[in-house]
């Protein structure tokens, strides 16, 4: 089940949502008077007619419930996650590829660290680091999750997940056949060197500012999480008015599970929201160095001004 949520379409919608997050320009429309008014003395040949000004993401928000709040905001850029030690690239065959990566890796935990200070003790005086509660919030919601998700419980969905992978778990939900059951069980964490013997490791802990939007904020952690989960379906068959049978139509099927799972937690208005799950990650490789976020030498305006390019060359 982990493996099926982690790929395909289900981040895609995720991703996508952030158009709460764009800035609207204002625009002028010409309208073209026909050549018989044109005639007319004192009335010009294109009149300007100008749009009412779009207000301010914080005057759009102060309107808005809690709950009418966005929740999606998407990845936050430059997020780098440190792939497994079996997927870094050679020392020996990529020494420059494999140097840029470990230098990346020291310099966005020490760049992330100082930014989850700032924001924590700076910008939102008296804020806790929480530090600790991590990846017992990664544990529990990971859990919850899959259990409810296989349960087909929508409503404890979106209690623990942002609103586009509830959405998408919840389509996925109701296209089961209605005979069909699914059980999902987490047995085991595997405790390797890649979560330091613990099964869940903290690869990135970011928090920012929400632009225009007074104490306002967003945390993102993304965590390694490597278990052994098993999965199985089977089919409800009514044997009476009160009496149903189940059918196994698999068997149970175990399989080791990585996955790269980021943990939310928005502010808004000086107000904490609970942790939630936004999605999947995916681990940084050597083809996203070529990534604006990710190349040396670039100033931050640099770095925007790139990306701002980049996403309208791919539309």
């Amino acid at each position: 089940m982990a493996s099926s949520l982690s790929k395909g379409p289900v981040f895609t919608a995720v991703r996508s949502n952030n158009a709460v997050f764009q800035l609207y320009s204002c625009q002028c429309r010409f309208l073209s008077q026909s050549s018989q008014r044109s005639a007319m003395r004192g009335i010009p040949e294109n009149i300007s007619i100008k749009q009412p000004a779009q207000p301010s993401m914080a005057t759009r928000g102060m309107g808005l419930s809690r709950s009418e709040l966005p929740q999606d905001i998407g990845l936050l850029p430059g997020t780098y996650v440190r792939p497994l030690w079996r997927d870094m690239p050679s020392i020996f065959q990529q020494p420059r590829e494999r140097l840029q990566l470990e230098w990346l890796w020291l310099k966005s935990g020490f760049q992330n660290f100082l930014g989850l200070v700032a924001y924590c003790k700076w910008f939102n005086s008296g804020l806790p680091l929480r530090l600790k509660e991590r990846r017992q919030a990664a544990r529990e919601l990971h859990q919850r999750m899959y259990s409810a998700f296989a349960k087909g419980d929508i409503s404890t969905l979106r209690k623990v997940c942002c609103t586009g992978l509830a959405n998408n778990l919840s389509s996925r939900i109701s296209n089961r056949p209605r005979d069909e059951k699914v059980s999902w069980s987490l047995d085991k964490y595997n405790r390797t060197p890649a979560t330091l013997l613990t099964g869940i490791r903290v690869l990135s802990d970011r928090a920012t500012q929400i632009p225009e939007i007074p104490d306002s904020g967003v945390r993102q952690v993304v965590v390694r999480i490597t278990s052994r989960q098993s999965t199985g379906k089977s089919k409800v068959v009514k044997t009476g008015k009160s009496e149903v049978s189940v059918e196994s139509t698999a068997p149970p099927k175990q399989q080791d599970c990585t996955e790269y799972i980021v943990l939310q937690k928005l502010r808004w208005y000086g107000e904490d929201e609970d942790w939630r799950i936004w999605g999947h990650a995916t681990p940084t490789t050597v083809e996203d160095l070529a990534n604006p976020m990710f190349v040396s030498g670039l100033t931050f305006a640099e770095r925007m001004e790139a990306m701002k390019e980049q996403f309208q060359g791919k539309k």
